[in-house]
């Protein structure tokens, strides 16, 4: 990493993945939009269950596999897009009698400083993540 302030988003975004994927292995599913924003959460550790919102038969495909968990975690984009698209799942969600979470999609401006405003952009922290994590083993 090249600053400081990017060390520290680091270090918070190891904190960040490890309550991700504490959730996922207590019955979580992870709905991002596609198949870079999956990517990148792979890239930087997360290894739970995604469904991509976006691919795949959308809402049907939602409402079928959210039913299948305890909860919902919404991690769409903190853009125009994400926010409509976040609001129309919740709403998708709601309607039966689903557990949503939005804590994570509101935890991340905080813990990425703000640099962070698709999900795709996580993955420019990979390498340090990953060799973090290991210091930590």
């Amino acid at each position: 990493m090249r600053n400081s302030l990017d060390r520290e988003i680091s270090e918070s975004l190891v904190l960040y993945v490890r309550r991700l994927n504490d959730e996922s292995k207590n019955g979580a599913l992870v709905v991002v939009e596609g198949l870079r924003d999956l990517r990148a959460l792979r890239a930087i550790g997360f290894d739970g269950d995604v469904l991509m919102f976006c691919h795949n038969g959308g809402k049907h495909l939602l409402i079928d596999e959210a039913a299948k968990y305890r909860k919902t975690i919404l991690l769409l984009d903190l853009d125009h897009e994400g926010r409509a698209l976040t609001k129309k799942a919740a709403l998708l969600l709601e309607e039966k009698k689903n557990t949503i979470d939005l804590f994570f999609r509101r935890e991340l401006p905080s813990v990425t400083r703000g640099r962070v405003r698709h999900i795709e952009e996580l993955s420019r922290y990979k390498d340090y993540l990953q060799s973090y994590s290991k210091m930590l083993e």
